[in-house]
Formats: structure tokens, C-alpha cells, sequence
């Protein structure tokens, strides 16, 4: 039975190559079955496994082998737990738990994750404006994946199970992330600038202490003028301007909607510029919480003073494949572990 699929097409992206030979991956397509419109009207009915496969299997052979397929929506139904077998029989508590870790996986390796939507502020102001300013006229994915980078390995907010070794090594691996962003997609005027205020975060991160429970403190001193509202560690802005500035708050978060849903038509990267320099502009001005900062200069000779990891060396930063290879067998952490957070950098990269 022919079934077309058009409808739940969802647009084509280039993505940088990796694999080789015949798994070289060089396109990624997305689907999306929702059983509503963007207005909350129904469309489809949620699809049965057997649906929601045969889908898949059609839409995949449409394609050749260099192209990744993904999928998402709310009519998958083949991603939802269920209770009983096809024959009805109530599954056992380890049938049912071997169930949800095959479900897990195929989430994982077919559904769009969208990771990192919210943008983060650190507190010391001239960290923060070197950062954004760096990332002038960038595309919404090096925004996203800057993001990505600094909340899961330069500035993690749990550090449960790790060792100081593996946590050192993490940040090392956040700035060679940060650095393939720099050599493929920021221009020379940019780039140096970009890797400088990541390089700055690194020293945060670097200079946080590790509690008893894994939780990760910085002391991220404000600056000269303290921003008003700014804890002792990074904050989404749309944390602070919830408190402080509703309408800016608002406006911010329809943006967020807006790359969450891939709308045509607008050009998210400048849009989310221009509402940043506005809400710095107000953080900046809050002069009722504005202070000097004593012992600044002491705290910023020790984050200046902080060294860099030297964790890898000879990284290439020439496509997917080879710079995952490069970065194996070279520090405390698995290769199982980078190349699954190479896996996850390349997703927030062609989303």
C-alpha cells in the first residue's frame, strides 16, 4: 500500500561528513507526525507500531545510504511504553523494563532532541558581553551548540561519579568542541574573540568547587557593576527576565518557540542578538543593585592565572570522523564516551 509521506516532510540539511566508505553521512533529512497543527488542531491519529514502522521503513528506502532519516512528533506511537504484547498478555516487571531500554535507545537514534534552546548568562558582565559580541551574525546551531558546550562541559552543574581527572578532561574536551566551531563555522573576525571568552568559561568552570552530593559552586565574581540578579553561577536570561522584565521575557521565549519549531521566514540568530544586547543593556542599568566589587582584582588575577588542561593533542578539526578519531586514547575519559558526545555535538549542529 503507497502512502505518501510529503506532508510530514520537514526540510533537508548539509551536514559536515563523517563515517567513511559506505557509512559516510553527508545529509540529514527530517520527518515530523504530529496529531496537531501548531494551533492545536487534529490532524492525524496517533500511529500503531506496526504503522509507525512500515512509516519509517518507506521513508528510509526513498533515501541513499549517505543520508540520515529522523523522526519525531507525537504520533509515533512505536516510542510510547506499552503494557502488553500484540497477543495481549500483561508483560512481566522484566519484560516491561527490557521494553523501555529498547525504547530508549530507538528515541535516542531517531527522535530530534532540541537541546540548549535557552541562553545562558554568565554572570561576570565583560565575560558575558565578550561571549554574545563573539557570536554576532552566527547561525542558530553554533548558538545552540555554544550553549550545549558550556552547561555540559565547561560549566556543568553536577559532577556526581566523575573524578577531578575526568572533570579536567571534560573541560578539555568542551574547548575542543568550542575550537571546531571556531575553524568551520565563525569567520576570522570572530573566532579568536569566541575562543578567548570560552577560554575565560573553561577558567570558571575550572575554579568551581565540587560539594559532597556532586554539585558543582562557581564563584563567578560580577565585574566592575554587578549584574543585577546574577547568582554565584550561570542563569538562563529568560530566569532573570521573568523577574525583571516581562515583556523582554516574553518576547524572548516566543523566540525560543520559534527555533524550537524551525519557523521559515525569520532570522532567529540576529533576532536573539538584538534582544540580547537589550536585556544586557537593562542588566547593565539596574543601577539599585549596582556595587564595586572588592577583592575583584585579586579573583581575576587567579582566574587569569588558572591553567588550561593541555588534555589532547594534534586534534583535526577537518570533518566529524576525523576529529572524533583524534580525540580518542587521549585522556581519562572512554572512547565510548567521546564518540557519544561527538554523536551529540554533530545533533546540535545539524539541527
Amino acid at each position: 500500500m503507497n502512502i505518501d509521506y510529503s506532508q510530514f516532510y520537514r526540510g533537508t540539511t548539509n551536514i559536515p561528513s563523517y563515517g567513511s566508505g559506505a557509512y559516510k553521512k553527508d545529509t540529514l533529512v527530517k520527518y515530523e507526525f504530529n496529531t496537531t497543527d501548531e494551533h492545536g488542531n487534529k490532524i492525524m491519529d496517533k500511529m500503531s507500531r506496526e504503522e509507525t514502522l512500515q512509516a519509517m521503513k518507506d521513508i528510509r528506502s526513498q533515501y541513499g545510504d549517505g543520508v540520515i532519516v529522523e523522526f519525531s512528533g507525537d504520533g509515533l506511537a512505536a516510542l510510547a511504553g506499552g503494557g502488553k504484547f500484540m497477543s495481549g498478555r500483561v508483560m512481566t516487571e522484566e519484560e516491561a523494563a527490557k521494553r523501555a531500554a529498547r525504547d530508549a535507545v530507538f528515541q535516542a537514534e531517531n527522535v530530534i532532541q532540541h537541546e540548549n534552546t535557552h541562553r545562558i548568562v554568565i554572570p561576570n558582565y565583560e565575560t558575558n558581553e565578550h561571549l554574545y559580541n563573539s557570536l554576532a551574525g552566527a547561525g542558530d546551531n553554533v548558538i545552540s551548540s555554544t550553549m550545549g558546550i558550556i552547561s555540559n562541559y565547561l560549566m556543568p552543574g553536577d559532577a556526581s561519579g566523575l573524578s577531578e581527572q575526568e572533570r579536567q578532561d571534560m573541560a578539555a574536551f568542551g574547548l575542543e568542541a568550542a575550537m571546531y566551531l571556531a575553524e568551520n563555522y565563525l569567520d576570522e573576525s570572530h573566532a579568536a574573540d569566541f575562543m578567548s571568552a570560552m577560554e575565560t568559561v573553561a577558567k570558571y568552570g575550572l575554579n568551581g568547587s565540587v560539594s559532597d552530593g556532586g554539585k558543582v559552586i562557581y564563584n563567578v565574581q560580577e565585574g566592575q557593576v554587578r549584574m543585577s540578579g546574577a547568582p554565584g553561577s550561570y542563569v538562563d536570561m529568560e530566569g532573570w527576565l521573568k523577574a525583571n522584565d516581562t515583556e523582554l521575557y516574553n518576547q524572548i521565549n516566543e523566540l525560543n518557540q520559534s527555533i524550537i519549531n524551525h519557523k521559515d521566514g525569520e532570522n532567529h540568530s540576529a533576532k536573539f542578538i538584538e534582544l540580547y544586547t537589550k536585556a544586557a543593556k537593562k542588566i547593565l542599568d539596574a543601577s539599585s543593585d549596582t556595587k564595586k566589587d572588592s577583592g575583584y582584582a585579586d579573583w581575576k588575577e587567579k582566574v587569569e592565572k588558572t591553567k588550561l588542561p593541555a588534555t589532547f593533542q594534534n586534534v583535526k578539526y577537518n570533518g566529524f570522523q576525523s576529529f572524533l578519531e583524534s580525540l580518542q586514547n587521549q585522556s581519562s575519559l572512554s572512547n565510548s564516551w567521546i564518540s557519544a558526545n561527538i554523536s551529540r555535538f554533530m545533533k546540535w549542529l545539524a539541527a
